[in-house]
């Protein structure tokens, strides 16, 4: 097993993920914001559940877990499978839910304007209460889900984003790779590898991490694939690399080799001395 080694750069914390911290090279920014985006039921709730319960376990820094989508409820029954006892740690002041997702019967679409100013005040409330040190939202996509001005909750969430930052956690954002959220947070293309562009330049500062997830068929099955795309103040592993999910939550191992196009979505498989010509182009 490698090892991890304390860099130069900015300060991390350690996930305790198997595997993340290496190809990310110690961990998430301390204090600061990663967006974890990817398509549907790419695992993105299970990185952001097991982002708080890793710290929980290992580290005893209690997490808060904003959930846009899932009533609470359902996601503690949705991942003690993985044995990760959420009631359990609520009970002990270690994990403390802010409750944003649909209320029962309403609307799929609302109307007019929305204000989710109050939100980022509940958030830090419960930071206080549990002492948190760390924050996963998930997920952006269903607010645009539910509500008609997609340029007013682009606001909204900035506001939140910023909001979060000045708390001092170290915060996951979870979203799904649609039209909406794509132009959230960045905007150096307006497509990457075939998709769209993961973010848009006037909320680009608020993320300093972008991790992508990504499922791709081989040989007739379904694989999972996670890269950095981007690390603010600190190097990372440029690989792809497969991860898979047991009873213990996420693993990541080896880097996919002699593929390309993974991200796209349209595998190609190459020879050995293909991918050395093609690296030693960038050399």
């Amino acid at each position: 097993m490698e090892t991890l080694e304390k860099g130069p750069g900015i300060e991390k914390i350690e996930t305790s993920i198997e595997g993340f911290d290496l190809i990310s090279e110690r961990g998430l920014p301390k204090g600061r914001t990663t967006l974890i985006t990817g398509t549907s039921v790419s695992a993105k709730t299970v990185f952001a559940v097991q982002f708080l319960s890793e710290g929980i376990i290992k580290k005893d820094e209690p997490g808060v877990f904003v959930t846009f989508e899932e009533p609470p409820e359902d996601i503690r029954k949705n991942v003690i499978f993985l044995g990760w006892d959420v009631a359990k740690w609520e009970q002990e002041g270690k994990w403390a839910f802010v409750d944003a997702s649909p209320i029962a019967g309403e609307d799929h679409v609302i109307a007019g304007e929305y204000d989710l100013g109050a939100l980022p005040a509940r958030i830090e409330h419960a930071v206080h209460k549990i002492g948190a040190k760390r924050v996963s939202m998930d997920s952006l996509g269903a607010i645009f889900g539910r509500f008609s001005d997609s340029g007013l909750v682009r606001a909204e969430l900035f506001k939140i984003a910023a909001a979060v930052k000045q708390m001092g956690v170290t915060a996951s954002i979870t979203a799904e790779r649609t039209q909406e959220v794509a132009g959230l947070f960045t905007s150096t293309t307006g497509e990457l590898m075939g998709g769209t562009s993961v973010t848009e330049a006037h909320i680009y500062t608020l993320t300093d991490t972008i991790i992508l997830l990504r499922y791709v068929e081989m040989f007739g099955e379904m694989r999972r694939g996670i890269t950095a795309l981007k690390m603010r103040g600190s190097m990372h592993d440029k690989e792809i690399r497969e991860f898979n999910i047991d009873g213990q939550g996420m693993h990541i191992g080896k880097a996919f080799s002699n593929v390309t196009g993974i991200i796209s979505g349209h595998p190609v498989f190459t020879s050995p001395a293909e991918v050395d010509r093609v690296k030693d182009l960038f050399k």
